[in-house]
């Protein structure tokens, strides 16, 4: 089946274990801190130090018919960065996902789809922290009128997904989630994953 583990992914040696834990150790908002006294898979005892991220992470792709995507830009406060992005944000706990990028697309770029794919699950920071994304593509889009956060102020434009694509390669754009979810769509079409009207607008 596809779904199956091919034999090279089966897991090598033990796991980590916890001695003690978890002990919180901040909790705000957004995420917590948890403090464990662990022993690593080489058998050393360690202390380990995880982030757990109330929300979930989703992002969507807007691709237009004709073969343009839709990016928000903003500044990043932890890098203190300008970053152009898909529309993306948090889930919170009982809200599926898909809900989510919808909500995110709606209030972020202004717009709606008709149509909607899961593509992509991805571990965002799996060495400090237990966040999840999910990635999906949007299409039949139509446009309706922007709602952002307070704190948010964005800016959209759409581009040529080629021209996104190149960005990327070239270091511009640097964001987890649009970085992957391009990508992956690009993957899609190469590897036949996507109908022919679909690969046609992604590879032109």
């Amino acid at each position: 089946m596809d779904d199956e583990l091919p034999d090279w992914m089966t897991p090598q040696g033990p796991p980590w274990r916890v001695r003690r834990g978890p002990e919180r150790l901040h909790e705000n908002p957004w995420f917590t801190l948890d403090d464990y006294d662990a022993i690593a898979p080489t058998g050393v005892d360690s202390r380990y130090y995880t982030l757990h991220f109330k929300n979930g992470a989703v992002g969507a792709i807007p691709l237009h018919d004709d073969g343009t995507v839709t990016l928000v830009g903003q500044w990043r406060f932890p890098f203190g960065a300008y970053s152009w992005e898909l529309p993306e944000g948090g889930v919170p706990p009982g809200e599926p996902s898909l809900d989510g990028a919808k909500r995110e697309m709606r209030e972020e770029a202004g717009l709606e789809a008709t149509e909607w794919r899961h593509i992509l699950t991805m571990q965002l920071s799996n060495a400090s922290s237990d966040e999840v994304a999910n990635l999906y593509l949007a299409t039949g889009l139509s446009a309706i009128a922007t709602d952002p956060d307070a704190t948010e102020q964005l800016a959209v434009t759409r581009v040529p997904l080629r021209d996104a694509l190149k960005a990327i390669a070239k270091g511009h754009i640097t964001d987890a989630l649009t970085v992957a979810a391009l990508l992956r769509l690009h993957h899609m079409a190469v590897e036949g994953e996507l109908g022919d009207a679909l690969r046609q607008i992604v590879l032109g």
